[in-house]
């Protein structure tokens, strides 16, 4: 009987192709009409170390990679040591016969393939080994091999001989499985009327940045952020941009700030300790009132911590790092998708509000493939910044009190529109001033700005019951798949159970949470940090009892795991 999903995890050392198969069987897939998405992880250290890559691939939308693997891959034998408990109950094994061994327990339903063999024999290296195992997996799944083959010729194109050995590889490898042909058989993909792509957290966060005009790039390289900078350096470009690779993170955030001031829209991409750097400089943008977009693609903390793992635990630093009390906006987007959509938020509320904007994504969801509906851009809505254009210079007053706290901001080159940017405490001029009263009136003002954000404003995410009776999620970022797809397993069982995550984190919507968790008899948060960062502030600004579920493994939850939430007690 024909499958709606199946789950195919890859495992092996770096350097075996494990990655890059990885991401030819998910594009082959996505070429092939299959709605799929993806999760990986690898080594932080150059010498090497095990990786892995799975994907799920459906014939239906799916919101989550997965959890029990159908199809096991094992390059090597560490591949199987961390990898065998992620087999379900039914899960077959496709292993190198000279790297691997499996227990009796699991080999009538194991398969061994002569990877490296093969690969010697055919291309006079090893360098053909991952081709004879994605070959492999195309047999168990019964997956035509032709879109494949068609990427490994545009990909070696101009290697002469090496795309004729790599599909070699690939029909040697399909022919190894062939008596697990079948095994798992795939339903079709259904036609869709819909344009799709498959596209990455970052790269759904580059071209958003370029819908919404993005001018200037500045950045330095760091894991999971770099794709957005290698990404623009090539496109950004050809939309009449400008990208810079600095010399570290202070020094792209202050070139930001400067481009920002000179008029331009203007961003840069970081992960946690980026992000410590630029903690000062977040503090002038918010004071001066300099918009700009900072992307932190989270991972596993504290210090130089987890490269390549996922993680969550930058919030109290995006929400509250640096001394005194800057404002600024924390929006996290909830997939793929969003990350186009959320980038043009940050866009608009930086140019709106005149405040330093912080992306918050995951390693998780930045490195992620997911096919998406291609965004319709006809109804993509951009805000220009307020400015002094028009205003009498002797009655410019740069940081004035007005209604909604927006002050018209001058541009260098704009007549009239001369002032003095600064982080010092100021006057409406701009001028030096430090009275108590004027203090007060400027920290009022700068904080003041963004109550509309707080109610109306902001579209959240929603799944589910509006105000479900049994069970309320509230969480944030990359969580929401899996959450997702447990509440509809959750309801599909007769119980009222929803999930809101707020986009904008800072400020906090506090009256909206309030009124969806007020009928739920339990209220459960996920988290991927160690200390329940977002439990504490729900805590703080509603006081909600709820249940904090938080963990650090450098894993993203999966929607069996929520599911247990529900069906098992969870301490508080």
């Amino acid at each position: 009987m024909a499958r709606h999903s199946v789950v195919v995890r890859l495992a092996g050392e770096s350097g075996e192709g494990v990655i890059s198969s990885g991401d030819i069987l998910t594009q082959a897939a996505a070429r092939g009409g299959y709605w799929t998405q993806t999760f990986r992880t690898f080594p932080a250290e150059i010498k090497g170390g095990p990786c892995m890559y799975q994907f799920r691939l459906s014939d239906e939308p799916i919101h989550s990679h997965g959890k029990d693997v159908d199809l096991l891959v094992c390059f090597n034998q560490e591949a199987w040591d961390l990898n065998w408990d992620s087999l379900g109950p039914e899960g077959a094994i496709l292993y190198d016969e000279s790297e691997v061994t499996i227990p009796d327990e699991y080999l009538p339903r194991a398969r061994p393939v002569r990877m490296e063999k093969l690969a010697k024999e055919i291309g006079g290296s090893l360098r053909a080994k991952n081709m004879v195992a994605v070959g492999a997996v195309t047999g168990v799944i019964s997956f035509d091999t032709t879109p494949i083959e068609e990427l490994v010729l545009r990909r070696y194109a101009h290697k002469e001989g090496v795309a004729d050995a790599n599909i070699a590889a690939l029909h040697a490898g399909a022919d190894e499985s062939a008596d697990l042909k079948g095994t798992l058989p795939l339903a079709p993909p259904v036609e869709v009327s819909e344009d799709r792509m498959l596209i990455s957290g970052n790269q759904a966060i580059a071209v958003g940045a370029i819908a919404a005009g993005v001018n200037y790039f500045a950045g330095y390289p760091i894991t999971p952020a770099s794709d957005i900078l290698e990404w623009l350096s090539v496109r950004l470009p050809q939309t009449g941009g400008l990208t810079i690779q600095c010399e570290d993170e202070i020094a792209s955030l202050a070139s930001v700030v400067g481009a920002s001031y000179a008029g331009a829209k203007a961003m840069t991409a970081t992960s946690g300790p980026g992000l410590s750097l630029m903690s000062e400089l977040i503090g002038y943008a918010g004071t001066a009132e300099i918009p700009c977009v900072i992307v932190d693609a989270q991972r596993g903390g504290p210090s130089t911590g987890l490269p390549t793992k996922t993680e969550q635990s930058d919030l109290n630093h995006a929400l509250y790092g640096g001394h005194g009390e800057a404002p600024r906006i924390v929006i996290a987007p909830v997939s793929v998708e969003d990350c186009f959509w959320a980038t043009i938020d940050a866009f608009n509320y930086a140019e709106e509000f005149q405040v330093p904007v912080i992306l918050l994504t995951d390693q998780g969801l930045a490195t992620r493939l997911e096919v998406i509906a291609r965004p319709d851009t006809s109804t993509i809505e951009l805000t220009t910044r307020k400015t002094s254009a028009g205003v009498e210079r002797e009655n410019y007053k740069r940081y004035e009190y007005t209604a909604d706290s927006i002050s018209p901001m001058g541009i260098p080159g704009e007549p009239n529109g001369m002032y003095v940017s600064t982080g010092i405490e100021h006057n409406e001029y701009g001028h030096p001033a430090y009275t108590p009263e004027i203090h007060i009136g400027m920290q009022n003002k700068r904080w003041g700005k963004l109550e509309p954000l707080k109610n109306g404003m902001v579209r959240h995410a929603q799944h589910g019951d509006e105000q479900p009776t049994d069970v309320a999620f509230v969480g944030f970022g990359s969580t929401f798949g899996p959450v997702r797809e447990a509440v509809d397993r959750l309801r599909d069982q007769g119980l009222s159970v929803g999930a809101f995550y707020p986009r904008v984190i800072g400020p906090f919507p506090a009256d909206a949470v309030t009124n969806f968790t007020s009928k739920a008899k339990r209220v459960i948060v996920p988290e991927v940090n160690f200390t329940g960062q977002l439990a504490r502030l729900i805590r703080s600004e509603t006081g909600i009892e709820l249940e904090s579920v938080a963990k650090c493994d450098g894993l993203p939850f999966t929607a069996e795991g929520v599911f247990d939430l529900v069906t098992q007690e969870v301490a508080s």
